[in-house]
């Protein structure tokens, strides 16, 4: 945690305080992200909007890449169309992403967590 940048340890220990489990404060990927420096928040603070277009682009890339190998090549369909796959993986994408960013609301307020931006703000105060 040391490696991490300061506005994350603050966000990290924050989420501690109010005993949020510590899987859900710190996932892998974001744990990587910030390994690498990256100020990016933990999703039970990042913004709606973020925790959809984040969580939802993520799983729409794979989403369609596992789409269309999966129906391509193991059931041979040769006429599906790549703008099929595309609006399928979009259409995942979204409502993943909806669903996320919901559930991270969620949670935020059942620890009553401050949004990343007034948690910083309130450290500069």
């Amino acid at each position: 945690m040391d490696r991490y940048p300061a506005d994350v340890r603050l966000a990290l220990q924050a989420m501690a305080d109010a005993r949020v489990p510590a899987g859900m404060r710190a996932p892998p990927m974001h744990r990587l992200l910030w390994r690498m420096g990256l100020r990016v928040p933990p999703p039970l603070l990042a913004s709606f909007s973020s925790n959809l277009f984040v969580m939802g682009g993520l799983f729409g890339v794979l989403w369609g890449v596992l789409w269309r190998l999966l129906m391509g090549l193991v059931l041979d369909l040769g006429s599906l169309t790549l703008g099929i796959t595309v609006g399928s993986a979009v259409m995942a994408g979204l409502l993943f992403g909806l669903l996320m960013a919901l559930l991270m609301r969620y949670q935020r307020r059942r620890y009553r967590l401050p949004a990343w931006k007034t948690l910083l703000q309130g450290r500069v105060a």
